[in-house]
């Protein structure tokens, strides 16, 4: 298989990032305290960007990177990586939310914008609204959550569009498991597997994902093998 040059650049930009980023890990934290907000960032690789059971970088590796701001239960952020959409080379993600808990509950309600730099037509650049509830007993191995995303309607391909999300985990202490179900209102369904893990600080993920499109014999509908590894810092 030929590994292209923008795929060892990208490679070696991420591990060269992820090192510094560990052994930086612990005086970033203490120097990031704004007041009672606290910044943190994030980065990583991976080895093929999937998106709901879509590819979005023409099969080729992406590195991201993001930031996020969090005061009590509300957080702003913002996330970006490589992509080959419509045009665009760069996905830019803005968000922000509000996560109450109550117990072993936690619920994530928010807004996120997708932007793709070269391409304005608001076909390609769309916002959703999202609620995610999960379940998590504490001291307890394993978990549940549902995530609901809709189009805000102003913008987007697919106006209205809608994706729901069942996923379970389960840590086993070497690895963690995830299972995940989501279904794309009139377009797709997507089931992933994961198995992840974190060495030396760095967290390796390997995810198995069959996608199969509403529409018969898409050549979309495929099973796909990712891996990723990022650093949250």
């Amino acid at each position: 298989m030929k590994i292209s040059k923008s795929k060892i650049f990208a490679s070696g930009l991420v591990v060269i990032m992820l090192s510094v980023f560990s052994t930086s890990n612990i005086k970033a934290a203490e120097a990031l305290k704004i007041g009672s907000a606290e910044l943190s960032f994030n980065a990583g690789y991976m080895s093929q960007y999937i998106w709901r059971g879509q590819d979005q970088n023409n099969n080729d590796g992406s590195v991201s990177a993001g930031a996020d701001l969090a005061m009590g239960d509300f957080y702003a952020g913002i996330w970006t990586a490589g992509v080959d959409y419509n045009g665009s080379k760069q996905e830019v993600d803005f968000y922000a939310g509000y996560t109450p808990t109550l117990g072993p509950i936690g619920l994530d309600l928010g807004y996120i914008s997708y932007k793709y730099p070269g391409n304005n037509s608001k076909a390609t650049n769309f916002g959703e609204f999202y609620a995610k509830a999960s379940f998590a007993p504490e001291k307890q191995p394993y978990s549940l959550k549902v995530s609901f995303f809709s189009d805000d309607q102003a913008s987007g391909s697919e106006v209205g569009a809608e994706y729901l999300e069942y996923s379970a985990g389960y840590d086993f202490g070497f690895a963690s498991l995830s299972v995940a179900y989501g279904d794309y209102k009139n377009s797709r369904e997507t089931w992933t597997t994961s198995l992840s893990k974190e060495i030396a600080g760095l967290n390796f993920t390997v995810a198995y994902i069959d996608n199969e499109e509403d529409t018969a014999g898409s050549l979309l509908s495929k099973n796909m093998t990712t891996i990723s590894v990022s650093k949250s810092f």
